[in-house]
């Protein structure tokens, strides 16, 4: 099942790579997706944020999913 979660998130980053946005809920931008979110809270059980919100950035994504298929 970890696997199908990763190529959602390497889909999701490759879409922000090439247009900012997919056709989830209405053109949502991807800089304000709740997806990866969820996925990485899918893959690793690590919640990135409760009460004070911090986006990442399209560099940090990377470097977490880096860090996530190192591990694997």
């Amino acid at each position: 099942m970890k696997e199908k979660y990763m190529e959602e998130l390497d889909f999701c980053m490759n879409l922000w790579e090439e247009k900012w946005a997919c056709e989830f809920w209405w053109e949502t931008k991807c800089d304000q997706c709740g997806v990866p979110y969820l996925l990485l809270k899918l893959l690793t059980w690590e919640v990135l944020h409760w009460k004070d919100i911090h986006r990442l950035s399209k560099e940090d994504w990377k470097k977490k999913i880096t860090e996530i298929k190192n591990k694997e």
